[in-house]
């Protein structure tokens, strides 16, 4: 069935599973890529979290930001510190509040891995030069589209209204930046 002759919604629940399937074979590939270093997706995710931050993270704060529950946030923290990545340690001002950072061999992990994630970007370099500027457009309309999926995934789960998700959306892009990538926010 051609996109023709497809209808509005035919067309819309097309690029929801396709989106969905992307979703789903990205991650499990890059789970994969982390079998080699030892780590499982979301405990990339903490530890790449917390890399980024230059300050210690409240166990929280990484809970939220991670998109997981504190008895899993708990897990995956104590199996980094078993393998050195991260450390935990309570704040001087409120000794409730837990606190976790990594240490310079999480550091060094988490750049190695983006190192290597960097190497893997010509597998999609499929377009030359002039093809790619001549579809700034479409890769344009294409990046607005996966923006727009996230909203309404984010929409969704949160519940919130336009300005709130537009904040959450920065907070995501903020604390997931990696300062020692230089990334800027319009690179991210």
């Amino acid at each position: 069935m051609s996109a023709i002759t497809m209808s509005k919604e035919e067309r819309i629940k097309r690029i929801r599973d396709t989106f969905i399937m992307l979703v789903w074979t990205a991650a499990r590939q890059f789970s994969q890529d982390l079998q080699v270093f030892g780590l499982t997706l979301p405990q990339f995710v903490a530890l790449a979290s917390l890399v980024a931050r230059e300050h210690p993270c409240a166990m929280s704060d990484l809970t939220k930001i991670t998109l997981q529950d504190p008895p899993t946030m708990t897990g995956i923290v104590d199996r980094l510190i078993r393998m050195r990545l991260v450390q935990r340690t309570r704040s001087e001002s409120d000794r409730r509040v837990v606190l976790v950072h990594a240490t310079q061999t999480g550091i060094r992990l988490v750049r190695q891995i983006r190192n290597r994630m960097d190497e893997e970007v010509s597998d999609y370099a499929v377009f030359a030069d002039d093809e790619l500027a001549e579809s700034d457009r479409l890769l344009e309309y294409f990046q607005q589209l996966l923006e727009y999926t996230l909203r309404i995934h984010l929409k969704r789960r949160h519940s919130l209204g336009d300005a709130d998700l537009d904040a959450e959306i920065e907070k995501l892009r903020l604390f997931l930046r990696d300062p020692s990538f230089s990334a800027t926010p319009e690179t991210v």
